[in-house]
């Protein structure tokens, strides 16, 4: 029986874990000029940062997704035979984002390249989460109001400590 409270506990205290993500996903469908999803197609999602690619490769129906990426700015290449390679940089990502990023093929050769240079948009269509990252400077600067007399100090803040 005690040992079967110890799981319960430890069980319990790792699901609250997993509720604060470090992480960010991004997700979308590639399609050529005519709107006809492209299968097979390598994408390759690079940290600018530090350098690190996150390979995958895209459904039969088009679609690609690169979850656990960390915080911080990312560049995505596609290439596809018989296309032109697809290249956007700019790609920031906060804790938690899904962000949908679909990206349209343009024929050509290999050695041709369109390169897309634009901030992400903001409006999220993958999910209905609501996240806001906050600095640490944000975090130092807000007031923190007394409360009574007992709690107040002579400056009437609140002593975070109390």
């Amino acid at each position: 029986m005690r040992l079967f409270l110890i799981c319960a506990c430890v069980l319990v205290l790792a699901v609250g874990a997993f509720g604060q993500a470090s992480t960010a996903t991004i997700t979308g469908t590639v399609a050529d000029p005519t709107g006809a999803v492209v299968g097979a197609a390598r994408v390759e999602v690079t940290n600018t940062e530090t350098g690190v690619v996150y390979p995958t490769v895209t459904t039969s129906a088009g679609a690609y997704t690169v979850t656990n990426l960390p915080v911080g700015s990312y560049s995505i290449a596609v290439t596809v035979p018989g296309f032109k390679k697809y290249t956007r940089t700019g790609v920031s990502l906060a804790a938690a984002q899904v962000l949908g990023l679909d990206v349209p093929l343009e024929v050509g050769a290999a050695t041709e390249s369109v390169t897309v240079s634009a901030e992400a948009s903001m409006l999220k269509t993958e999910s209905g989460d609501v996240a806001l990252n906050i600095t640490l400077s944000q975090l130092d600067n807000l007031p923190v109001l007394g409360i009574g007399n007992a709690n107040s100090g002579s400056s009437g803040l609140r002593n975070p400590f109390a």
